[in-house]
């Protein structure tokens, strides 16, 4: 069956609605336009999230390594291009390389899901038609990491939010890109596009009218950690920046 797959790819043109106050494209905006091409690629596949809700199943990103060369401009052509790579049962992994017009890899990013059963929203084994399409024989734009991200306190800024509906994704919870959002938040417009790498780990759900607290911890080097909390107490996400 994946003699049939091929590499996926999608040219857009950089919007206003995307770009900061320097006029370079936001780490959450490219993260939606990451959403964008694999749900596109997942559906061409037979099976993306409406497929698989039929099915009583869903995917759900566990993990995001991200790493920006250049940030492109508004108005500006770039191609993302995306495969789904080889896992496990439980583990599937999606690669993604950002080229301008000319071709030149500006960025890259390697995607960590699962699939969770709607009724019990516990994670499950994937079909074995789901296995049978991924390319295993291509390496991953980055190598896949097995250690895991930790909290912390004392954090140095602190920024408060509470979720809308408009935050929310077709599985009803707050969309990745949101939670990316809210962690580049503790930082200046002018500082965010300092940061060319950025580990996060999604936790758990967050749903409308959560309160939601994004803490960020200052270390050495320009190298920061992060995480979101629910008013619970809940740990919802966890990254490290640099």
């Amino acid at each position: 069956m994946t003699d049939n797959i091929t590499k996926h790819s999608e040219t857009f043109t950089i919007r206003a609605s995307e770009v900061g106050s320097g006029g370079q494209i936001t780490l959450p905006a490219l993260c939606s336009l990451f959403q964008e091409v694999a749900g596109n690629h997942a559906h061409k596949l037979n099976f993306d999230i409406t497929q698989l809700q039929e099915k009583d199943l869903t995917w759900v990103l566990h993990r995001m390594d991200i790493k920006i060369e250049r940030y492109p401009n508004w108005r500006e052509k770039i191609i993302i291009e995306t495969w789904p790579a080889a896992g496990d049962a439980l583990r599937a992994y999606r690669d993604y390389r950002i080229l301008d017009e000319e071709g030149a890899q500006i960025g890259a990013c390697l995607s960590y899901w699962m699939m969770i059963n709607l009724k019990t929203r516990k994670p499950t084994r994937m079909p074995q038609d789901v296995l049978d399409l991924r390319l295993s024989e291509l390496e991953h734009v980055m190598p896949v990491k097995s250690d895991r991200l930790s909290s912390f306190e004392d954090a140095d800024v602190t920024k408060k939010f509470v979720v809308r509906n408009s935050d929310l994704d077709m599985n009803e919870h707050v969309n990745n890109a949101r939670f990316v959002e809210w962690l580049m938040e503790t930082y200046d417009d002018d500082k965010a596009y300092l940061i060319k790498n950025m580990d996060i780990m999604f936790m758990r759900e967050s749903h409308s009218g959560d309160m939601i607290t994004s803490e960020r911890k200052n270390e050495e080097h320009q190298n920061y950690r992060h995480q979101l909390t629910n008013q619970d107490g809940d740990v919802l996400a966890l990254a490290a920046c640099s």
